[in-house]
This record gives C-alpha cells, sequence and structure tokens, in this order.
C-alpha cells in the first residue's frame, strides 16, 4: 500500500511544481511587458500618472495593446488609407528584395565555394580575397559604396533596385561560400574518388553525388541566413528602397502619436516572416536526412527548382507592391539589368581583389628563394662551368 502511494504523490508533487514554475513565468513576464507597454502609452498620451500603481500599469498596457489592434486593422490616415496599406506595401517589398537576393546569393555562393576548392593558384587566390573581403567589411559601408560611389553609371543599370539585390547579394553570397564549402568537406573524401573510377564527370559527381548530401547538411545555416537577411534588409531604406522599416518610419514621421504602435506592427511583422522559417528549417532538415524521402529523388533539380520559385515569388511580391522595377522606371527586366549590376560588380571585386594577390604570390617566392653560390677554386676565382658542374 505504501508503495502505491508514493508515486501518486511525486507525480502530485511534480505537477504542482511545474504549475509554480509557469505561473511564475507568467508573472515575470507579464510584469515586465505591463511595464514596457505601459510605458511606451506613457510617453505617448503624455500621462503624469505614477508608472508602478497597478491600476497604471495594467491601464496602460490594455491602452497600448488596444491602440495596436486599431493601428492594423481599422484606423487610417486622413486620406482615408488605412495604416495597413502601408505595411502590406512594405512587407511586400522586403519579400522582393530577400526572395530574389537570397537564391543568388546562394548560386554565386557555391561557385565562390567550387573556386575556392580549385587547385589553380589563380582561380583560387581571387575567390579567397573576396569572400574574406566581404565578410570582414560592414554591410553597410557596402551598400553606400554600391549606390553612392557608382553613380557615374546610368540610371538604368544602377537605382536603389538594383544596388539593393547587389548589396544583398554580394553580401551573403561570401557567408554561402563558408557554408557551402564546410557542407562539401563534410562529405567524404572518397566519395569523389569512387565517382571517378566509376568513369562520372566533375559535374556528374557534382550534380547526382555531392550536391545532395551537401544540401542537408548546410540547409538549416543558410535558412537561418535568410532570416538575418529579413533584418539586415532594413538598411535599404537608406537609399529609398520603400520596405517594411522604411514604412513604419515614414509613418512615425507624419503620425507620432502613434510611433510604438508602428514599430510594434513591424516587428511582429518581422516575426511573422522569420518564425515560420526556423520551422521550415527544421522541418525540411529531418525530411532531407530520411531515406524514405531522399530516395530516388534529383535533389539537385529539386533544389533549382525551389530557388527559381523564390525568384518567381519575389517578383510577384515587387509586382504587388509597385516597386521600382515597373512603377518607377517602367522596365520589366530591370530584374535581369540587377543580375546583370550584379554578376558585373562581383568580377569587377574579384579582379581588384586577385591582382594584388597575384602579384605578392609571384614576388614572395622569389624573394625567398635561397641563392646558391658559385665555387670557387682556392685562388679565389670562380671555376669555369664546366669543373663547378663536375665537382
Amino acid at each position: 500500500m505504501k508503495n502505491s502511494v508514493q508515486p501518486e504523490t511525486k507525480s502530485v508533487r511534480a505537477s504542482l511544481q511545474f504549475l509554480a514554475m509557469f505561473l511564475a513565468i507568467v508573472l515575470v513576464f507579464g510584469l515586465g511587458g505591463s511595464l514596457i507597454l505601459a510605458a511606451f502609452d506613457k510617453v505617448e498620451t503624455h500621462s503624469a500618472a505614477p508608472l508602478l500603481n497597478p491600476g497604471v500599469l495594467f491601464g496602460g498596457a490594455l491602452h497600448f495593446i488596444q491602440r495596436l489592434f486599431q493601428v492594423a486593422f481599422t484606423d487610417s490616415n486622413p486620406f482615408g488609407v488605412p495604416y495597413r496599406n502601408f505595411f502590406l506595401v512594405g512587407l511586400a517589398t522586403t519579400i522582393e528584395y530577400c526572395f530574389i537576393s537570397m537564391p543568388l546569393a546562394i548560386v554565386l555562393g557555391f561557385l565562390l565555394s567550387q573556386m575556392h576548392g580549385s587547385r589553380l593558384w589563380i582561380v583560387r587566390a581571387p575567390a579567397r580575397a573576396l569572400v574574406e573581403f566581404i565578410r570582414n567589411t560592414p554591410l553597410l559601408v557596402q551598400m553606400l559604396v554600391i549606390y553612392y560611389g557608382l553613380i557615374f553609371l546610368p540610371q538604368w543599370l544602377d537605382n536603389p533596385f538594383t544596388a539593393g539585390i547587389a548589396t544583398l547579394t554580394i553580401n551573403y553570397c561570401a557567408y554561402e561560400s563558408e557554408n557551402l564549402r564546410a557542407g562539401l568537406g563534410a562529405i567524404d573524401r572518397g566519395q569523389t574518388e569512387a565517382a571517378v573510377a566509376l568513369g562520372l564527370g566533375r559535374w556528374q559527381t557534382l550534380r547526382l553525388i555531392i550536391v545532395p548530401q551537401m544540401i542537408p547538411i548546410s540547409l538549416p545555416t543558410v535558412i537561418n541566413d535568410f532570416i538575418y537577411m529579413f533584418k539586415d534588409s532594413s538598411i535599404l531604406s537608406l537609399i529609398f528602397v520603400v520596405e517594411l522599416t522604411a514604412q513604419s518610419q515614414a509613418l512615425v514621421r507624419h503620425f507620432p502619436f502613434n510611433t510604438w504602435q508602428f514599430y510594434g506592427l513591424a516587428a511582429i511583422l518581422y516575426l511573422v516572416l522569420s518564425l515560420p522559417l526556423g520551422r521550415l528549417a527544421r522541418y525540411l532538415e529531418a525530411r532531407l536526412r530520411s531515406r524514405t524521402f531522399a530516395q530516388g529523388r534529383d535533389l539537385t533539380s529539386l533544389t533549382g527548382i525551389v530557388l527559381l520559385s523564390s525568384i518567381a515569388v519575389g517578383l510577384v511580391a515587387g509586382l504587388l507592391a509597385g516597386e521600382t522595377m515597373w512603377a518607377r522606371y517602367g522596365m520589366p527586366l530591370q530584374a535581369l539589368d540587377s543580375v546583370l549590376f550584379t554578376l558585373t560588380l562581383l568580377l569587377a571585386v574579384m579582379v581588384a581583389l586577385g591582382l594584388p594577390v597575384y602579384v605578392i604570390g609571384l614576388l614572395v617566392p622569389w624573394i625567398r628563394r635561397p641563392r646558391v653560390a658559385k665555387p670557387r677554386a682556392p685562388g679565389g676565382s670562380a671555376l669555369p662551368p664546366s669543373i663547378a658542374i663536375k665537382g
């Protein structure tokens, strides 16, 4: 009887401990969140009531949440345009830039990873120099150089859209190069040797053997970088790209009495973009690692379809947002111009960084080359070449 009661007592005690911990977490986060929201509301309403008063605290938090819902669903500007329309346009613009830039960054990153692993020094050196240069310089500086430093280029080639795509693509292709290179390095080299023994060429080996095994390894880090890109795209507001952060700042300037509601709604939309991607990364990783899913599937072709679909989603989002590509410049081929602009910049930077590396690489072996002393006769004069060689 004693043994049967003891497990029940332990179970009840564990349940009570869990309930107490849950209530403590809710209380701490509820008080902290209420304090922050009430402080925002007090700043906006210019209230002189003491913030630590429980009635003022929870009343201010509830009032802030009420105003947030009104901004998101019912309120509009003096011209009758709902606030939510501005946020939807900014959200579509953010999706446009990120869904176009990330596939390009992955493809270029894969090419850089192949150049990085090349046996030819003339191919390997500029790729390494480019990756190190991009990863060790700020994204903001890169964007300003691309947009303002190349102002001599025609506007159809260097404009906010092409500069934004080029900035995100070039910056992230350096990081994706390292991610994909790590995925390639995790694959046993014996598989490549076996493919060569079977008579497969280099590209056949990559497509059929290497890339399908690299995808599950590199996928989580690539999707994490995709999430980072959503947040990094906010700096494009400095070059007149009207994305989500720019829309929020414009609304704050015109309607400062809803400042924190606008910023709060923008933060919620960034969460809406980021959290599903994190879940998707874990789901796809589990699916790709399962033999039942990967068996009989061409993962390389499937990845290409996904990347093209992502670009298509970005183009559709740009159409819905009325972005610069069609609304401002009236050029349906602006997307191709952005790709051309990105590739031209990438090659120019590789050449500019590769030339010093080539020069240094040619000079260093010559400087370090040991000098062989010529043999001399006992009297001090140099021996004839034939005698010197025989000796």
